[in-house]
């Protein structure tokens, strides 16, 4: 791939780093800011987006800061690893980790959301050191459980996720993407149809769509029945920020809540916003960022 294929983002530089075998696609901004006083901002996103839903995000925090975000395992630009196993999130969480190694970048703060906020716990969890806090919009702890009666909220999976998970995300009109698009927003919020087809566009290739299926299917099949059983270590060593939007029906604010009670954990909710908060609250989402970087 060609950065003349990709979306443009005034500010932002991409290039690819291979991690292991992989190569990961990086855009970057804000590079004048590095500097070991200053820790840089990696941004990882959730399911079915890549690093394009930072686009409002990431110039803003570039004034102050080094930003980076990654094109997860499957997602976006990045390479397409075949197989469930490939897309355990703590595989991507532990790929995550290294990638930061090979950038070069020590203890930087991970910002991220949906399925790039899990993974940045993850990574925080499972390699202690590595970061020095992280901000999770959009999503629970990965540590926490979710009660019984609340997993209706989490029903679209066991379909992204089945025999014809792929094929719902590659083909039929992409059915699957666009009712996932349309029911996490607000209802005063419209998706432009130029940036709806920037996500869509990578799903009708069959090995990203078989990826967005791996995503769910290893979670179901291989994630869920550890959590709670030693799946992650709580996080406690670094502060933590929890975003919920007001009008996320998924992943609601009473069950992000619950992460709630050690003192490095903060849950703010944003109001006025679904699921979608990059692109729906971008503002307040760079403005929590903001507060939250003081305490470094």
């Amino acid at each position: 791939m060609t950065e003349r294929t990709l979306p443009v983002v005034p500010g932002v530089e991409h290039r690819w780093i291979d991690v292991d075998g992989v190569s990961l696609h990086v855009a970057e901004a804000g590079t004048a800011h590095r500097s070991a006083d200053r820790p840089t901002l990696v941004l990882l996103h959730g399911w079915p987006q890549h690093w394009f839903c930072w686009r409002h995000v990431m110039p803003a925090l570039a004034e102050t800061h080094h930003v980076v975000a990654l094109d997860l395992r499957g997602a976006g630009w990045s390479d397409v690893p075949e197989g469930t196993d490939a897309y355990d999130k703590r595989v991507i969480a532990d790929e995550v980790a290294r990638a930061l190694e090979v950038l070069g970048l020590e203890r930087p703060v991970l910002v991220g959301h949906d399925w790039g906020a899990w993974t940045s716990l993850l990574v925080a969890s499972r390699h202690p050191g590595s970061t020095r806090g992280v901000v999770a919009a959009a999503i629970v702890a990965p540590w926490q459980d979710v009660p019984l009666h609340q997993m209706w909220r989490f029903a679209y999976q066991p379909i992204a996720g089945g025999p014809g998970g792929a094929f719902l995300q590659r083909r039929a009109g992409q059915v699957l993407l666009k009712t996932v698009f349309r029911a996490g927003a607000t209802r005063r919020f419209h998706w432009p149809r130029s940036v709806r087809e920037e996500y869509l566009a990578r799903f009708r290739d069959p090995a990203r769509a078989r990826a967005g299926q791996a995503m769910y299917r290893s979670f179901l099949q291989k994630e869920i029945p550890k959590i709670g059983r030693g799946y992650a270590r709580r996080v406690e060593d670094v502060p933590l920020l929890f975003l919920p939007g007001t009008g996320d029906l998924v992943l609601a604010p009473s069950l992000v809540r619950r992460v709630e009670g050690p003192p490095n954990v903060t849950v703010t909710e944003i109001s006025g916003t679904g699921h979608w908060i990059p692109e729906e609250r971008p503002a307040e989402l760079v403005g929590q960022v903001r507060e939250f970087l003081r305490q470094f």
